[in-house]
């Protein structure tokens, strides 16, 4: 069976989960505290990946770990994943419910390449101008990429919108070369 397809079955079940009893909000900051431990925890991923440890041991792990820091549900769910073999789909479960929590409230997705940093005030700025365009809360990421010269490069689910420096001078050259 697709991978793809089994991660989205777990999601799409805890999603459900969440919703029926109320705890989604909660849920949902459990998965990104899991994908935080995916991404960045020295050796959480390993453990995961193990076929060296016994799932009785993942299970105490991960119980030490996270009891107390998520929802009971949370916990289920890894204790079934490890019972039916599935914790390594943890990631792309992770990544499906918080799509899933994402389109339910209809959060937007912007990340903004730019020359420069922005300090705090540009970033409150142009994350109140893309409240008010897009009519939809915001999940805003401003990533530095020096080679665009100036300008920027907008990505909004899934579309670019590129007017950066780096390219129009591109434009330029293709013109003047043709």
């Amino acid at each position: 069976m697709n991978r793809s397809l089994i991660a989205d079955r777990y999601a799409k079940a805890l999603f459900k989960l969440a919703m029926e009893q109320k705890e989604l909000e909660q849920i949902y900051q459990d998965v990104n505290l899991l994908q935080s431990y995916c991404n960045d925890a020295e050796g959480f991923t390993d453990l995961l990946n193990s076929p060296v440890v016994k799932p009785g041991q993942k299970k105490q792990a991960f119980h030490s770990v996270l009891e107390g820091k998520v929802n009971i549900s949370t916990l289920n769910l890894l204790d079934l994943l490890i019972t039916n073999n599935r914790e390594v789909l943890l990631t792309d479960i992770n990544r499906r419910f918080i799509w899933l929590y994402k389109n339910e409230k209809g959060i937007k997705e912007v990340t903004v390449y730019t020359a420069i940093d922005f300090d705090d005030q540009q970033h409150d700025v142009l994350n109140q101008f893309l409240k008010e365009q897009f009519k939809a809360p915001i999940e805003l990421t401003i990533k530095v990429k020096p080679e665009l010269l100036g300008g920027f490069i907008l990505k909004v689910d899934g579309k670019m919108a590129d007017a950066s420096m780096s390219t129009k001078l591109k434009q330029i050259k293709k013109q003047l070369l043709s």
